[in-house]
């Protein structure tokens, strides 16, 4: 199967995810909301039957946590390298080496996108070098490659200005880079308003019913709700 398609993922710990939504969390929360977001992009990629699936975990002895909480069709490694760039980067150096041409990397904080982005994705990489779905904050939720080329990844992660940079060094490597529409992921306060305007989102189930128990008073805990397949 020359298709796969890989997850990075962090155990979900208080202080540890998503600590930019701390105000207006409290980092149990943010990482409750973590945990039911990754719950739900498993779920996600497991429905699919069209490529190998693969989930890059971090930290390295986190493997007994989702050793126990993810299907077998998962093929689970570690993430390897001194920044999130250098482990992209090196992920994508795994799959070459296993034979795959048709790559993609998403997180697992943008439960939202839809199955269709995923599809328009592989599709862009039978015409395309690269492809990546844009997230509204600068960066992007989705990158995919034919090829592995780390010069995109030797930036600085997590800023404004990723999205523009991975453009740049795709143009100076002669990539033919694809921009699918763009999505979002749940990094702030903002991003937890626009989950309330899509109550209907069928696709995260967990997110939103961890959001809407949230915005009841209660004090959802999914730490504990990856359960095994």
């Amino acid at each position: 199967m020359p298709r796969v398609l890989a997850i990075f993922a962090r155990e979900p710990r208080p202080g540890a995810v998503k600590t930019r939504l701390c105000p207006p969390l409290e980092p149990e929360q943010a990482a409750a909301l973590y945990s039911a977001m990754l719950h739900d992009v498993i779920d996600q990629a497991a429905r699919r039957r069209d490529a190998a699936l693969a989930l890059w975990f971090d930290p390295p002895q986190a493997r007994d946590f989702f050793t126990a909480r993810v299907a077998p069709r998962f093929e689970l490694r570690a993430q390897q390298g001194p920044d999130l760039g250098a482990r992209m980067a090196d992920a994508f150096r795994v799959h070459a080496a296993q034979g795959f041409d048709r790559m993609l990397l998403r997180g697992s904080d943008s439960p939202t996108l839809p199955r269709e982005r995923v599809d328009a994705a592989f599709e862009a990489l039978d015409r395309h070098d690269a492809v990546v779905c844009p997230d509204l904050d600068g960066g992007y939720n989705l990158i995919g490659l034919r090829a592995p080329a780390d010069r995109l990844f030797a930036i600085e992660m997590s800023t404004e200005t990723v999205l523009e940079q991975t453009r740049d060094r795709a143009a100076r490597a002669g990539l033919d880079l694809h921009e699918l529409p763009p999505h979002h992921d749940v990094d702030d306060g903002g991003d937890l308003e626009r989950l309330r305007q899509q109550p209907d989102e069928v696709e995260a189930p967990r997110t939103y019913e961890w959001l809407r128990r949230h915005d009841q008073g209660r004090t959802p805990d999914h730490r504990n709700a990856l359960v095994g397949r």
